[in-house]
């Protein structure tokens, strides 16, 4: 599974998140800006996308499946999900908000992605982008939400071979 992280990681070297929610993007995950303004993607480097990634198929490790076999577009919609979920959380309305209009967005363009339906795949997304896209944001989280992102953070730092399954 660490291999699968690293192959991840390197097939994404040069991108980075804030170039994934960009308006010409042909395959946006997250529904359109609403009145409340444009959506801001985090500012990332490669290597904060690439801890992404590694974060992502050790805490969801079906993803490392859905990867290899969607490759880019697999990549992209889960860059395109993790950044727009930093970016609705910074617009404001709150962590509840910010999940449901990833997965909202997540709908609307999962024919072409092919991305897993399930609760653990959108808490694996939203937790590992809270880690490695956008920390800042984990001030808008609840404490109780914080606290746990804390703890899988400190479990992934060390042990970034480790599998962890993120519940509700």
């Amino acid at each position: 599974m660490y291999l699968t992280a690293i192959a991840i990681g390197s097939l994404v070297s040069g991108c980075s998140a804030a170039k994934k929610l960009d308006a010409a993007d042909p395959t946006p995950s997250a529904p359109p800006p609403t009145a409340a303004g444009p959506l801001k993607a985090p500012k990332t480097t490669p290597v904060e996308d690439d801890a992404y990634f590694r974060d992502l198929a050790t805490v969801d490790p079906s993803l490392s499946t859905y990867v290899n076999a969607e490759q880019a577009v697999a990549l992209r919609a889960l860059l395109v999900d993790g950044s727009a979920f930093c970016a609705f959380l910074g617009r404001g309305g709150g962590i509840d908000n910010a999940m449901e209009a990833v997965v909202i967005g997540a709908d609307s363009v999962e024919p072409k992605t092919h991305l897993p339906r399930s609760v653990a795949t959108f808490n694996a997304i939203d937790a590992t982008a809270l880690i490695a896209l956008c920390p800042g944001e984990l001030r808008l989280v609840p404490p109780t939400a914080r606290r746990h992102i804390r703890e899988l953070e400190q479990v992934l730092t060390k042990s970034p071979q480790a599998t962890v399954t993120v519940t509700g």
